[in-house]
């Protein structure tokens, strides 16, 4: 039996496998490698008693595309999430307005990536209806890096500490603090969005991180200074 932080530290365990497995996956013959994922995904469909649609197809198109480690990532947290869930489990759910905060992006936002799909697990909630996007949910950049809603709100809440900023701001702080978070980033690359990381192709877990928040910020930012 899998206790919460077990199932957590379970799924983590099988992003960071994936992630660490890209360059192995980007060396060897493609079509080898495709054949590992064609094998896990034929065995999920086998043997899943749940409607397996959605992941085979994503896995599918993953495939088509040519993005074989993220096809195999996409299989490993199906495996892994369902072999966790072995008995009902109530994990703690997020509002779509405290998950705006955790990724430094506005409410609509957040419901424009539900309905995009990019939260593994969460539905698109009903009209009028605010959704709820639990701890465990797989969030899915642009980029292709992963994350569970869990790790972002931890992120969050360590780096809102480590500024002594653990408790409501005001708008003109919040401004003051995403500038501020831009600042870090430009010395952090040595320079602005558009001459760092904007021109790479091919970023490491680690820049897709930062990429997204650093997008997100600017986007933020843009808003604000257009009121």
């Amino acid at each position: 039996m899998f206790d919460v932080i077990e199932k957590e530290m379970a799924i983590a365990q099988a992003i960071a496998l994936s992630e660490n497995m890209k360059p192995y996956l980007k060396l060897e013959n493609s079509e080898k490698a495709a054949l590992l994922v064609k094998a896990l995904a034929n065995y999920i469909e086998r043997s899943s008693t749940k409607d397996t649609t959605d992941v085979l197809q994503s896995i599918e198109q993953l495939l088509t595309t040519g993005n074989t480690p993220q096809a195999l990532q996409r299989a490993l947290l199906y495996m892994v999430t369902l072999g966790v869930d072995s008995a009902p489990v109530s994990f703690r759910t997020f509002t779509t307005g405290e998950a705006a905060r955790f990724f430094g992006v506005s409410v609509a936002t957040i419901n424009n990536w539900i309905n995009q799909g990019r939260f593994q697990g969460v539905e698109k909630g009903e009209r009028f209806k605010q959704a709820r996007i639990p701890e465990n949910a797989v969030y899915t950049a642009p980029t292709g890096a992963n994350s569970t809603v869990a790790e972002v709100a931890q992120r969050y809440e360590l780096e809102q500490a480590r500024l002594g900023r653990n408790k409501p701001m005001t708008a003109a702080e919040e401004l003051a603090d995403r500038l501020n978070t831009v600042v870090y980033f430009e010395e952090k690359y040595g320079g602005t969005w558009e001459e760092t990381l904007a021109k790479k192709s091919d970023l490491t877990p680690g820049e897709a991180r930062d990429a997204e928040q650093w997008i997100n910020l600017l986007r933020f930012i843009e808003k604000r200074e257009d009121r």
